[in-house]
């Protein structure tokens, strides 16, 4: 919300002293989804991450599953082979190690 709040007052100045303003917004939410668990952790094994650091990173996504709800009907449990908890402390960074 501070980012918008911030944006829209850097627009505002800018549209009134008649100045051009580009505005490029990027969003990664999805991203974080299509990270391959497996991958993730070949890359980080690449990258030299061995031991105890890989196998906690290992059980970290492991076993994370998925439901979806319409109405009052939930599907089966489905086990997630990829994606990356968004809001937690080591999300982006297993991020950014999957896209470098």
């Amino acid at each position: 919300m501070t980012n918008q709040l911030e944006c829209f007052n850097d627009w505002s100045t800018t549209i009134l002293s008649k100045e051009q303003c580009v505005v490029v917004y990027i969003d990664f939410s999805k991203a974080f989804d299509v990270v391959s668990h497996s991958k993730l952790i070949a890359r980080l094994n690449s990258y030299g991450v061995r031991g105890t650091v890989l196998k906690w990173i290992e059980n970290f996504l492991a076993g994370s599953t998925h439901c979806t709800r319409v109405d009052n009907v939930l599907s089966k449990l489905a086990l997630l082979i990829s994606g990356i908890v968004q809001g937690s402390g080591i999300g982006p960074l297993m991020f950014l190690t999957y896209i470098a």
